[in-house]
């Protein structure tokens, strides 16, 4: 017997090479497993097809099915899955992650919807089967939202638990092979978490409102003990630490490397990093996780421009990143850059700033590896930005599906018209191509041309991409098989 369903709606339309680690419900569904219940895990991303399986799975009558969710197109996967479990039973549906949490009245607003668990839901989901049993009473359910006599009810919030509290992790739930793939210097690359939140006060960011600026991390030893226990069972060679803010600190950071070194761990690492962070470490401290294996490291930029850097409060100038760029090539790290277009209050010249520094971290630099975005800003809720877009006209969705079309894909923003929206699109569309290696040149002299000389090609490439992208993808199939 199966007593919970936890589901996790596809995020992405097209394939990525290695997927990432559906992590809420790893932890909720070891949580459930170490208290003694059954859990079946069913990721989207690896099961298109899981009709056929949910309704198997639904003739044992489970006692609830989960699905997490974050703002944009995750929702509309995720309501077509609950409109399907609605549709074949009158099991409950409960539905978690970052934008139940921040909305969780209007999301049980939808009536495919019956629960929401707001942030953290190791111990609520636990007190909350507790109540399905007739052992809890359900107004008592810290982080819980529900529905009762036509009206909806969302409890107070839970603490945040303690990392080292947690019980051991479920591997077994998910098929981990699925989540090891080539890539970071490594060929069977893995992923960790080992910190939750972010200190910082980011304006544009989720952290703010989810995480209440905390940081919590598990003790140095329970980290390798996790560690030597996913290296000897799947035998990898590379990590990505996949957490919102891994070198928050210092001292952490270099207890792992130094422990790295020591116990001879041949790994290849990954994480991301702040630019600040970065600038401030010196040669021997940068040095150190080149020792211990940092192949790679990706750091949020967000602009070129120090004005909109200012208000989006990154902490951080464009100066800074070109120091951090020649600090990281002088050590042999790869660098990825992460960059967004679209902030309120951004002018033309600002995104002039922002193309003329992705230009120059691309320039003479053997160690450069990705422009990640430029992401299409999007107003997330319970931001301070947020604030910020509601003055300049953003007219917020008045239910959960209207928020489908709110992602990072997407640019529906009342200052961004006209052609100044084709063109950040087009710049979006243009650097989505350059990752592809065998039309990398293409794409590299359009941006370039844009960035040196300030002429715009229009990215028609656009209207043919889902069948471009089909093609790339065939093409790579065929020539990994000979």
């Amino acid at each position: 017997m199966t007593d919970a369903i936890l589901f996790r709606p596809k995020f992405l339309d097209y394939t990525i090479e290695t997927l990432p680690i559906p992590w809420g419900l790893l932890y909720v569904g070891s949580s459930l497993v170490n208290s003694g219940y059954s859990v079946k895990v069913i990721d989207e991303l690896t099961h298109p097809n899981w009709q056929d399986l949910i309704l198997e799975e639904l003739k044992h009558r489970p006692l609830f099915v989960g699905v997490t969710s974050m703002t944009g197109r995750q929702i509309k996967y995720g309501l077509k899955f609950s409109s399907f479990i609605k549709k074949h039973s009158c099991i409950p549906i409960v539905w978690g992650g970052i934008h139940p949490s921040i909305f969780p009245k209007q999301t049980l607003r939808n009536e495919n919807i019956d629960f929401v668990v707001k942030r953290e839901g190791e111990k609520t989901i636990i007190e909350f089967m507790e109540f399905l049993e007739g052992k809890q009473e359900i107004e008592r359910i810290k982080g819980l939202g529900f529905k009762k006599n036509g009206s909806i009810h969302v409890n107070e919030d839970r603490p945040f638990i303690r990392l080292e509290n947690l019980h051991r992790l479920h591997y077994s739930l998910i098929d981990v092979h699925d989540y090891i793939g080539n890539r970071f210097g490594a060929q069977r690359s893995f992923e960790l978490c080992t910190s939750r939140g972010c200190p910082h006060p980011c304006s544009f960011c989720y952290s703010m409102s989810y995480y209440k600026r905390t940081w919590r991390s598990m003790s140095v030893d329970h980290i390798f003990d996790n560690l030597h226990k996913v290296i000897e069972s799947y035998q990898i060679d590379g990590l990505t630490w996949r957490e919102d803010n891994f070198f928050v600190s210092k001292k952490r950071v270099r207890e792992i490397a130094e422990r790295i070194i020591r116990e001879k761990i041949n790994i290849s690492w990954h994480a991301d990093c702040r630019i600040d962070y970065l600038d401030n470490y010196d040669d021997s401290f940068i040095g150190l996780l080149k020792q211990s294996g940092c192949h790679t490291l990706t750091m949020g930029v967000e602009s070129g421009s120090d004005i909109i850097l200012k208000k989006i409060n990154k902490g951080i100038n464009r100066e800074q990143v070109l120091r951090v760029k020649e600090k990281l090539s002088k050590h042999g790290i790869f660098q990825n850059y992460h960059f967004m277009l679209g902030l309120p209050d951004e002018s033309k010249e600002d995104v002039k700033k922002t193309i003329s520094l992705m230009s120059r971290l691309m320039e003479k630099n053997k160690y450069f590896s990705h422009i990640y975005g430029p992401s299409l800003y999007t107003p997330y809720p319970a931001t301070t930005l947020y604030e910020k877009c509601l003055q300049k006209g953003f007219n917020p969705p008045k239910k959960l599906e209207g928020w489908i079309d709110m992602d990072w894909h997407s640019l529906r923003l009342p200052w961004v018209t006209g052609m100044r929206r084709k063109v950040i699109e087009d710049i979006a569309w243009n650097i989505m191509g350059m990752k592809k290696k065998t039309v990398y040149p293409y794409f590299k002299v359009k941006f370039l041309l844009l960035a040196k000389l300030n002429i715009h090609i229009p990215c028609f490439e656009k209207k043919i991409y889902p069948l471009f992208r089909y093609i790339q993808d065939f093409m790579t199939g065929i020539f990994s098989h000979k």
